[in-house]
């Protein structure tokens, strides 16, 4: 390779800083072999937390070239920001082109990310099933591209020192491959072998070492036979069990008392996911990528008659299985192996798929830790497979949604986090962290102008989330080295225990507490995501559960109009007074019943839900009519709502499909799932008051006279959910079109139902005005964190 020049013969020398995400990729091994390849001398090094140095001497073209070719075949997973060169001339010092150890400076100003954690790359996938490898069976196998970083990184420069991998000092044999320039594992920080690296322990239920040579062929043929497992990865832990054996799927449900919240599979591989899912490129493409998320795809209903006879499709996931992983659901949580242990795991067993769910409690951080997986998991688990490598930074799996042609986050986390969302028009001195909602909360650090959010943390209502989302911010403000704060930003509500533990840390640091409502945060975050300056002044539609707002008022279906530093609610769905107060979120019933309490008494109610076929379905969930208005009367335990999500829950319950939430969003997925457009639509003119106020109680009342005379389920289903979006998208449309806005924007908890977005897709399209949707941060509350940094940060500029 050569790069013509002028002066063939003038040589000279370039100082080069190069930042991003350049640590952890390969990135040094890769400019070593250009360098190489161009005949030049100099060295390249890690510099802490600052980005990657290069100083190269020679033929000014061979440079130039070499700058090129960084720019355009840097590793896959590297992310290049600035690359920022100083000529000179050469100095004639160096005789060959080295990496030389890194220095550790330390900037907050400094331009690198930090690399999330990487899936098995196709090479060490070979090595590891290869008869012969020195990798054969190894499942800590990886190289310069692949394997674990944020969840083994302590701190920076990216050296194995720096990493859990300390724990396990290279062989002469690994630590020659570490060092010769013509092996993919030249410089890996993560590699390792069978001899120097980390091993997989087998344990029995009662936590007793069960001696095994091969403790994963042995945990397989265990979990074959129809057992749940314990098996500790990359970033976290998973309970584990086959597909194949419904009664097994049973028994995980009722060890782990989740009686009807999906669970995501691990399927063996493309064939066995085309056989039994309806997938699309794009899905194929976001589950075959280096990130390796859990996607929602569709079930399919039999296999494919091409696969029939497919030699290589030993078992299928029977219907018996499916319908239990994701109950009354038309959609699967999917992913691919991505670790050593999941390739080996299918190389031991002839199973189609694993059931794998995050082994933890319902409502605590995921166990990481060996003697803690065993003593929490004890009557869980038949066994454990655990091992002695560290996890500096647990991550659950990513969930990703296909949603009008483009990814979704449902939560964002391994094999995304940590990088960043570079907001426009944010100071790049300022430093702030935030600590998200009380529910399905990240939490987020603001350094150089750009937002980290934290992994996934959960809900923040108790002591041991809290202590899970400190120690996820610590982490990241160390790599940032973030050592002073301006201010800390919190949610609205004073009585989330996430509040109050901001105030504290206000408090402890000497900063400003920033309050957030919460739909602004939402519609903060949807700017940062569609990469528009943080004063764009854009129409919000906010649709999710519950949002405190102020006045004690509880918003959730709204359209807000502003930007990052205010916004005001210019319309949306009625107010509704719900009786139990939150009881209406788990009861859906109650959601029906608060929202025809508005004009119907209670004979009139309950002659409508006797018509509608539905009483035995409110009895059941203990909504007694007359304690409940009764309740409504006197304004005790009164909620008042204008809950995008109360009103998708009242009509699933008026439909007669689901009467109580035995976990978050049940039963508007349930109405999604069961949906079929046919043209059936809901007239929303007769609802939408003053323009600006839709009026759910008309909505419900049609609903119900839809079912009274017999009008398919699915066909009303489908027609509820759109009239919610065309509905707010028509207010948003109006409301733009009058103070000359161009862009409507939808964010929240509901925003990743496919009904409603596209309806307002198609409403907002008609209108000739921009859609904007979120694709790098979580509509839901899991973008919550992300909101609250850009409107505080906006906020301390005014």
């Amino acid at each position: 390779m050569r790069y013509a020049n002028r002066s063939e013969d003038l040589k000279q020398r370039a100082d080069i800083h190069i930042i991003g995400v350049v640590q952890g990729v390969g990135f040094r091994p890769f400019v070593y072999g250009l360098a190489k390849e161009l005949n030049l001398v100099g060295y390249v090094l890690n510099l802490g937390n600052a980005g990657v140095q290069l100083v190269v001497e020679g033929r000014r073209g061979d440079i130039e070239g070499l700058i090129a070719e960084v720019k355009s075949r840097a590793p896959a997973v590297s992310r290049i920001d600035g690359i920022n060169v100083e000529w000179s001339d050469a100095t004639g010092e160096f005789n060959e082109f080295r990496i030389e150890r890194s220095v550790d400076v330390r900037k907050e100003t400094s331009g690198l990310d930090m690399p999330p954690d990487i899936a098995m790359c196709e090479d060490c996938v070979a090595d590891l099933l290869r008869s012969g490898s020195r990798w054969h069976l190894y499942p800590f196998t990886s190289c310069s591209i692949c394997g674990p970083r944020f969840s083994t990184i302590t701190s920076l420069p990216y050296d194995r020192p720096n990493t859990t991998m300390t724990d396990f000092p290279l062989c002469n044999t690994c630590n020659t491959e570490y060092n010769n320039p013509t092996d993919r594992r030249y410089y890996a920080q993560t590699i390792a072998c069978p001899e120097c690296g980390p091993i997989y322990r087998l344990l029995d239920p009662l936590g007793r070492l069960v001696e095994d040579s091969e403790p994963i062929a042995t945990a397989a043929k265990l979990v074959e036979n129809g057992k749940i497992g314990a098996f500790q990865g990359i970033s976290g832990t998973h309970l584990v069990t086959m597909t194949s054996k419904p009664t097994a799927i049973q028994e995980l449900r009722e060890r782990k008392r989740r009686l009807r919240r999906p669970f995501a599979i691990m399927v063996r591989d493309l064939e066995t996911l085309r056989n039994q899912f309806l997938v699309s490129s794009q899905e194929i493409d976001l589950l075959t990528s280096w990130r390796r998320p859990i996607v929602l795809v569709k079930k399919r209903k039999g296999s494919k008659e091409s696969d029939k006879d497919s030699s290589r499709i030993t078992r299928e996931i029977p219907a018996e299985s499916l319908e239990l992983i994701s109950p009354g659901l038309d959609t699967v949580g999917v992913m691919l192996p991505y670790s050593g242990l999941h390739h080996l795991l299918f190389h031991y067993m002839d199973e189609p798929g694993l059931v794998m769910t995050s082994a933890n409690p319902t409502g605590l951080p995921m166990y990481v830790n060996p003697e803690v997986i065993i003593s929490e998991l004890k009557g869980i688990a038949d066994l454990f497979l655990v091992h002695n490598r560290r996890i500096e930074q647990r991550a659950d799996d990513s969930v990703i949604k296909l949603l009008l042609n483009g990814p979704i986050f449902i939560r964002r986390a391994r094999g995304y986090v940590p990088e960043p969302i570079i907001v426009n028009g944010l100071s790049r001195e300022a430093k702030l962290i935030a600590v998200g909602p009380e529910e399905r909360a990240t939490g987020a650090v603001l350094s150089r102008g750009k937002v980290y959010q934290t992994q996934h943390i959960g809900d923040t209502n108790r002591a041991e989330n809290i202590d899970f989302l400190w120690d996820a911010l610590s982490h990241l403000m160390n790599i940032l080295a973030v050592t002073r704060l301006d201010a800390v930003a919190c949610d609205l509500h004073p009585e989330f225990l996430s509040s109050e533990f901001a105030r504290n840390l206000a408090a402890e640091r000497k900063v400003p507490v920033l309050p957030v409502q919460h739909h602004h945060a939402h519609l903060a975050a949807l700017l940062a995501d569609s990469g528009l300056p943080a004063d764009t002044t854009i129409a919000c539609i906010t649709i999710d559960g519950f949002g405190y707002a102020l006045g004690g008022e509880s918003w959730g279906g709204d359209v807000l109009v502003g930007n990052a530093v205010e916004a005001t609610r210019a319309g949306g769905l009625k107010r509704q007074a719900y009786s139990g107060g939150d009881l209406s979120a788990t009861y859906s019933a109650r959601a029906l019943l608060g929202i025809l309490g508005d004009s119907f008494d209670v004979s009139e109610i309950s002659h409508l839900i006797g018509k509608a076929q539905i009483a035995p379905g409110v009895v059941a969930t203990g909504s007694n009519l007359s304690m409940l208005s009764e309740m409504r009367q006197r304004r005790v335990n009164v909620l008042y709502s204008t809950s995008a999500g109360r009103f998708l829950d009242a009509v699933s319950a008026a439909l007669g499909l689901c009467f109580e939430n035995s976990y978050d969003g049940e039963c508007p997925m349930q109405l999604e799932a069961v949906a079929r457009e046919t043209g059936l639509r809901i007239n929303k003119e007769h609802s939408l008051e003053k323009s600006v106020v839709l009026d759910s109680t008309e909505a419900i009342r049609e609903i119900l006279r839809l079912r009274r005379q017999g009008v398919p389920t699915e066909e009303v289903a489908y027609a509820a959910q759109w009239y919610l979006g065309e509905s707010l998208a028509t207010i948003a449309c109006m409301v733009s079109m009058e103070r000359g806005i161009g862009s409507v924007g939808v964010s929240g908890g509901v925003a990743v139902n496919r009904i409603v977005t596209q309806a307002i897709s198609t409403t907002v399209e008609k209108e000739g005005l921009k859609l904007l949707v979120h694709r790098n941060v979580p509509p839901g509350d899991g973008g919550i964190s992300v909101g609250q940094i850009v409107v505080s940060a906006s906020n301390l500029n005014q």
